[in-house]
């Protein structure tokens, strides 16, 4: 039986357990506004209050880089871009889970570009991009189309991407294309490519495993890479280990694209919340797509929308089977646009 006490706020001590922030820095997120927890998707590093909030390289200009010989406009909106939609056949390799954080700088202000398109494109775990027909020393691909897609950004100016780490091929170091556009219409307004590049001492860990230990040594590394040279240690991903692979987010200001602050919706409320199963259940009012749980000031990012009833439903995957009988928590619930619902205090009876 769920504990139906009146939800509250959080005290300051909670809230600032909440964030994760010991409170003596304030940290400004979209619009000027304090900014709220790190959404999902962001990866984060353990040390820095900036980092942890996932917003310390938000407005940062980034340099353009070529496009390359390997860019076909494939026009294939997807998120997970391992598999060949010929074929069905999934890349082999480890698992890269790739945010991106577009905003726009313009006269000194810097907010989210929503409705921006973002592609990304890059080798396979062998050093063989798909569709190419008489690249230099790379495999004949014509018609195959793995590694390669597009998204568009949300009002936060997010898109995330499901792919491999890429492999290497003779005479570059390892490095994925990306490339964001914006439109009016079918008429393109803005257009920004480059590169990401990736640590070699990570890169020597990944070449060890299976999918790609099989290709000898490469011989292109950072540091002997031209392209690099142009500005690559701007656009280094910071990895966090993830399940099997990794993760990454990346943050990008574009100079001269008026971004738009989003308009925060009506604040999430919760109402009940009960067990089933080894699942928690949260009910509730104007829960957003993306919304996600904190339990205790803990983000449960495996949070899913009822698809009966999305806006009032929400199914935090496995949380049960970590509360006890008698188990006292709060239980909070923050949308993608940052809006925060009031605590609301559960106690597991059985």
């Amino acid at each position: 039986m769920t504990d139906k006490t009146k939800k509250q706020p959080f005290s300051r001590r909670d809230t600032l357990r909440l964030l994760g922030v010991g409170g003596a820095t304030a940290l400004i997120g979209w619009g000027g506004q304090p900014a709220g927890l790190g959404r999902r998707g962001a990866v984060v590093k353990a040390n820095s209050a900036a980092s942890t909030l996932g917003l310390q390289d938000t407005c940062v200009v980034k340099p353009q880089l070529t496009e390359g010989p390997y860019f076909v406009d494939e026009k294939l909106n997807r998120s997970d871009i391992r598999t060949d939609p010929s074929t069905g056949v999934v890349s082999a390799g480890l698992p890269l889970v790739l945010t991106f954080r577009v905003t726009g700088l313009t006269n000194g202000t810097c907010a989210p570009v929503p409705g921006a398109y973002v592609d990304i494109w890059h080798c396979d775990a062998a050093g063989a991009y798909s569709d190419i027909s008489n690249g230099a020393g790379q495999a004949n691909t014509s018609g195959k189309k793995y590694l390669r897609g597009y998204q568009v950004t949300n009002s936060n100016g997010e898109v995330q991407f499901t792919t491999i780490y890429p492999g290497w091929y003779a005479g570059r170091a390892v490095h994925i294309h990306f490339k964001i556009r914006t439109y009016n219409g079918s008429q393109e307004t803005y257009e920004f490519t480059s590169q990401l590049f990736f640590d070699d001492s990570v890169s020597d860990q990944v070449y060890t495993t299976a999918s790609y230990s099989n290709r000898g040594t490469r011989s292109t590394r950072n540091s002997n890479d031209g392209i690099y040279q142009g500005g690559g240690s701007q656009l280094l991903l910071g990895l966090t280990p993830s399940g099997q692979g990794y993760a990454s987010t990346f943050a990008i200001a574009l100079q001269g694209i008026q971004g738009t602050t989003p308009t925060p919706s009506a604040a999430p409320v919760i109402t009940d919340v009960s067990v089933s199963g080894k699942n928690l259940i949260v009910s509730g009012a104007n829960f957003s797509n993306d919304a996600i749980v904190y339990i205790d000031g803990q983000k449960y990012k495996k949070t899913d929308n009822d698809e009966s009833s999305p806006d009032t439903r929400l199914i935090v995957r496995k949380a049960a089977k970590w509360l006890t009988t008698g188990q006292a928590v709060m239980v909070q619930v923050r949308n993608a646009d940052e809006t925060l619902s009031g605590g609301y205090s559960f106690i597991r009876s059985a």
